[in-house]
């Protein structure tokens, strides 16, 4: 049995259409419940009566955890390939159903067999997402030393490369952020390393512009980049108090007689680089940022494309100061949230998220910690709205959702404030006094994910990237073959100035090279001709199919750089 577990603010469904013969009868009303935890399931075959006692056990531990009595099963098959005929599954689902009802546990369970449209929100903190597997998948996921050797034939080559190729994801909408990275040849899914992305050129690009702007916001205000490695003992989450909540979906290898881990997070491992040297109060705050790759071993990552992946990347910072710094540290981190999110035309709300059930420290230092966010929340005018025990287990934080085009809410940023890391750590300053103090450290991310806010920014401009953001900005497209070598130079001359451009050479009519660029959403394509020759100009069609003539490429190329300087 494989399970995805998710704390939600609510979760949506509407049963469509029996995809199978043995579907529960069920109406075709809209469900939606409220503050619940959800258990995505996919029964295997093998599993009995005994995995799903064991998978209600552990989700009521869970529950308990979080302070919640409501739980919902829902039949999700897309986590496994090795699913048990239907027949065999749904008596598994009655009777976590029957058992998570008999252990006191308000329960509702998601019709079997059905096609539904689903919609779910998932909680912000790091308790809210997690994976298990239970019976066969459990054993298989045991560490290959553990586990007798398959004896199996010699494949040959073809053979192998059958078995490699490209995630297919079926049917999905034009409106999809895999659909559109699939036209514009951003990234693929590959089946030999599911949930994580293949980046192609193009995607690749689009990743590093991001990076490339944030990092100029972060160097204008005082940030210094590191690096750390992406493997680590396991004692380290130890330390953090990390590793009671992450382990299960950690990557884990063991070098000799001891265990590593691929990081699932930075802040251990930053709290190292502070380590490493002594901190006069004159030299902070000092501000990190970082954008190493982190490793989640989650279940999802295939079946959601890049809103859920194994391998990502955070904007991530860890600012070190005073405590009385801490509200002039905040205050400049969502000064600089403000102009991103403004940038990409991304409306915002942010809430006070507080302490959970599960947590370190005292009440005098939560309520402090606390204290301090509702002040520079007040400050910048906004109303103070609090996610009750959704804080972090070291500390408050604000949450901040942004809405795209289409509506959705999705949460990005996170500001949080942590007195408990510095103390396990033993992080340290000189003061004024001559003695050593305890700084805090702030947590922050802008846009959290960038694999998943690229997939949210593919969906909110519909693959129409702004200008400055587009992986190719401009295409050059002779109209004939004489036009050749005027459009090599007009493409050069792009090239030299700055401008991500590309030619369409090839043989075919303009037409079709103009009906090219418009599929790959590329912002302008220049066209040259005879007229254009002669006249040692350019034709210019935007998107839109607005074309302008007689245009002189100097004049072209400052139009683009000044409106890339806007950020349209």
């Amino acid at each position: 049995m494989k399970i995805l577990q998710m704390h939600t603010d609510f979760v949506e469904y509407k049963p469509i259409e029996k995809e199978i013969q043995g579907a529960e009868d069920s109406s075709s009303d809209l469900v939606r419940e409220e503050e619940i935890v959800v258990l995505f399931t996919a029964v295997e075959s093998g599993d009995d009566d005994g995995t799903a006692m064991q998978a209600v056990a552990e989700a009521r531990d869970f529950l308990k955890k979080l302070g919640v009595n409501r739980l919902m099963i829902y039949p999700f098959a897309h986590l496994s390939q090795n699913l048990a005929k239907p027949s065999d599954a749904l008596p598994v689902l009655k009777k976590m159903e029957s058992e998570s009802k008999e252990a006191g546990i308000e329960t509702r369970r998601a019709p079997f067999g059905w096609n539904k449209a689903l919609q779910v929100k998932v909680k912000g903190h790091p308790l809210a997402e997690m994976s298990r597997s239970y019976g066969a998948s459990a054993a298989a996921a045991a560490p290959v030393a553990a586990r007798p050797a398959k004896p199996e034939r010699e494949l040959g080559e073809h053979e192998l490369l059958a078995r490699i190729k490209k995630t297919d994801f079926g049917d999905l909408p034009e409106t999809d952020h895999r659909t559109i990275g699939e036209r514009l040849d951003l990234f693929s899914f590959q089946e030999p390393s599911p949930g994580m992305v293949y980046w192609h050129d193009k995607g690749l690009k689009l990743r590093n512009l991001l990076i490339g702007f944030l990092r100029t916001e972060l160097a204008a205000r005082g940030y210094v980049e590191i690096s750390n490695p992406a493997l680590a003992n396991t004692n380290l989450w130890k330390v953090s108090g990390h590793s009671e909540h992450y382990k299960d979906n950690m990557f884990l290898t063991h070098l000799g007689d001891e265990e590593f881990g691929m990081k699932p997070m930075n802040c251990p491992s930053t709290f190292l680089v502070y380590r490493s040297r002594k901190w006069s109060f004159r030299e902070l705050p000092v501000r990190y940022a970082i954008f190493d790759p982190l490793y989640r071993n989650e279940l999802s990552g295939v079946a959601s494309g890049l809103f859920r992946v194994k391998i990502l990347t955070q904007d991530d910072a860890h600012i070190i100061c005073p405590e009385d710094q801490a509200e002039a540290e905040l205050a400049n981190m969502l000064d600089m949230m403000e102009k991103v999110y403004k940038i990409f035309g991304l409306p915002f709300k942010a809430k006070i998220s507080t302490r959970p059930d599960e947590s370190m420290g005292s009440d005098e230092e939560w309520e402090r910690a606390t204290n301090t966010l509702i002040r520079v929340v007040k400050a910048r005018g906004w109303p103070v709205e609090e996610k009750e025990k959704e804080g972090t287990f070291y500390g408050p934080k604000i949450d901040v959702d942004i809405k795209d085009s289409l509506g959705r809410e999705w949460q990005c940023g996170t500001f949080q404030v942590d007195l408990q890391m510095p103390k396990r750590f033993k992080l340290t300053y000189t003061g004024p006094d001559g003695k050593e103090h305890t700084p805090v450290v702030l947590h922050r991310t802008i846009l959290g994910s960038l694999e998943r806010f690229i997939g949210v920014m593919l969906e909110h401009y519909q693959g129409k990237l702004p200008l400055w953001l587009s992986p190719v900005q401009a295409r050059v497209i002779p109209i004939t073959g004489d036009d050749l070598v005027y459009a090599k130079a007009a493409l050069e001359t792009l090239q030299k100035s700055g401008i991500r451009a590309e030619g369409d050479f090839d043989t075919g009519t303009m037409n079709a090279k103009i009906r090219n660029a418009q599929l790959q959403k590329i912002p302008v394509m220049v066209i040259v001709g005879e007229k254009e020759r002669a006249a040692d100009t350019i034709a210019v069609r935007d998107r839109s199919g607005k074309v302008s003539y007689g245009l002189k490429m100097d004049d072209f190329v400052r139009e683009l750089q000044e409106r890339v300087a806007r950020f349209e």
